[in-house]
């Protein structure tokens, strides 16, 4: 493992020169020895793979009740009885405010979650869910808006806190985190796949039971959570070494990463508690409120990127399907509770399946790629969308309405196959450790912020312009789409601690650093190549 050693001090002496030293960096970061390492300490179907699977059960329960949150609103806003027991229509601010409280509580809890750097990943992520509990009775039994509206608040401040993909980024093997980090997205469309179908029967019933039966089902997977995530789910060891606590968090990689799982010497030990050291060693905004970090020179741009990915990852439409699908539906002539919520189920099943389709192409792609390929289907949907539903205006066909509904399911694929699964592990790769937990609320109040404010403009956009809506996002996707060419890095491929070098590396942008060290990868590997085949390079 000398060489592991060396390739660490390597990035440790980037990190400090003043020198343009572009091309040492990218000769020194190349190796992928660490990642080969982790795919060859692990057996897939041995005890450790079984308490790996075991983890994402319990951490998949989270996303699970976060995806039930996101879908319940929309659902239930089909129902006449809850309209009928608030006073309210399915479109306007009443229904725009429900919406955007949640993502309000979200903005307010953001900060919270760098107490991962307190009380540890779980202490958060067991907080949010005990909250989103209590929160699922305040709203099934609200004797009134201001009731309901309170409720709302406090499920978005427990949902950001229970939805932590930085857990399962630090804990996930090196060589198997892309994936589960996507299967662990896919389980918010496992919840919400779970709802829509229950909403589909739950339609047919006529008492205020309708309604307020989802409602009470939000707090069905945090219970599950609270009650086993101390028992079955280890602490992260990157907040373990952050805390000094440095035997603990090689027995959790031993017991996680290895097939062996009681071995704290092993070689592959060594080597990643040696890298979260060194991620760590000179960090100086180690209290809970202190972002001074932030404004460092290296931390910057990861920022930077940090926000803008943010904003794109909100503003890109999907808000129109995911919780506006009926009123998009009547803009077609669709008009009935019953198909609407169908339509809505198979939608939010077409999501899963894709989500999960992207866990396992991921790491097969460059993240840029995947961005960009993500967005340029987004915007050829929505103009045949938008093309389709002005047609409709002209001739109200059912073929054309047919046509509209097949297409937002295209978008589900799209935007879950290349969108989707990059939410939860992009933002994780681009902060260094000692930026983590405050990046990512920082990533969630800004989403959120970001959020609250589509709500509001989805829900007034419909009544107002109805389908023309559609064209406010393909003009602004484009400009994403433009903007994301220079703005994002490529992370692929690299291990988290090796992406400092990205960000932290003198006189060259992280853009054009990362697609350096993706060429010198590949020339690598077909250096290495030329010697198996040949016994010597070709030159």
């Amino acid at each position: 493992m000398e060489h592991v050693k060396s390739n660490t001090d390597a990035l440790t002496d980037i990190k400090n020169t003043d020198a343009y030293v572009e091309e040492v960096a990218i000769a020194r970061i190349t190796d992928e020895e660490l990642f080969n390492l982790s795919a060859e300490s692990l057996r897939w179907k041995s005890w450790t793979g079984f308490r790996i699977f075991l983890i994402m059960v319990v951490q998949g329960c989270c996303m699970a009740g976060y995806g039930i949150d996101w879908t319940v609103i929309g659902g239930i806003n089909n129902f006449a009885t809850w309209h009928k027991f608030f006073n309210f229509k399915d479109t306007g601010s009443t229904i725009a405010t429900f919406n955007a409280l949640m993502t309000i509580g979200s903005v307010c809890a953001a900060p919270f979650l760098s107490l991962g750097d307190v009380i540890g990943r779980r202490g958060v992520i067991f907080t949010g869910n005990f909250i989103v509990l209590a929160s699922a009775f305040i709203q099934a039994f609200s004797t009134g808006i201001p009731m309901f509206m309170a409720g709302r608040f406090f499920l978005g401040f427990g949902s950001a806190l229970m939805s932590q993909p930085q857990y399962i980024g630090e804990v996930a093997p090196t060589h198997l985190r892309g994936r589960l980090v996507g299967l662990y997205g896919a389980c918010f469309q496992f919840g919400s796949v779970f709802m829509s179908a229950g909403l589909i029967g739950l339609g047919t019933m006529t008492s205020d039971w309708s309604w307020k039966i989802p409602l009470l089902l939000e707090g069905f997977f945090p219970a599950i959570v609270c009650g086993t995530i101390y028992f079955i789910s280890p602490e992260s060891p990157r907040y373990l070494v952050l805390k000094g606590r440095r035997a603990e968090a090689a027995m959790v990689i031993a017991r996680y990463h290895t097939t062996e799982g009681n071995n704290p010497d092993h070689p592959l030990v060594k080597a990643v508690v040696q890298q979260m050291e060194d991620s760590v060693a000179g960090a100086t905004n180690t209290e809970v409120w202190d972002w001074r970090g932030f404004f460092k020179k290296g931390a910057r741009s990861r920022v930077g990127v940090l926000i803008i990915y943010s904003i794109f990852q909100s503003w890109n439409g999907g808000g129109i399907i995911g919780q506006y699908l009926g009123p998009a539906c009547e803009t077609v002539g669709i008009t009935s509770t019953t198909a609407k919520n169908g339509f809505s189920f198979g939608s939010t099943l077409t999501y899963l399946i894709f989500t999960i389709v992207g866990s396992f192409i991921i790491d097969k792609m460059w993240r840029r790629h995947l961005i960009f390929i993500g967005i340029g289907c987004i915007i050829l949907i929505q103009t045949a969308i938008t093309i389709l539903s002005w047609q409709y205006t002209l001739h109200e066909s059912k073929s054309t309405a047919i046509l509209t509904i097949f297409f937002f399911f295209v978008f589900q694929a799209c935007s879950a196959t290349f969108i989707a699964t990059m939410h939860n592990i992009y933002p994780v790769e681009i902060l260094s450790l000692s930026l983590r937990a405050k990046g990512m609320g920082l990533y969630s109040l800004i989403q959120s912020a970001a959020g609250t404010v589509q709500q509001y403009g989805i829900a007034v956009g419909f009544e107002k312009i109805g389908y023309k809506l559609w064209v406010v996002y393909i003009i602004y996707n484009t400009i994403q789409l433009g903007l994301s060419y220079f703005c994002f890095p490529e992370t692929s491929a690299l291990s988290l601690e090796e992406i400092d070098s990205v960000f932290e590396t003198p006189g060259v942008k992280p853009v054009k650093m990362s697609l350096d060290i993706k060429k010198a990868q590949k020339e690598h590997d077909r250096l290495e190549a030329e010697v198996a085949l040949h016994g010597t390079p070709v030159v």
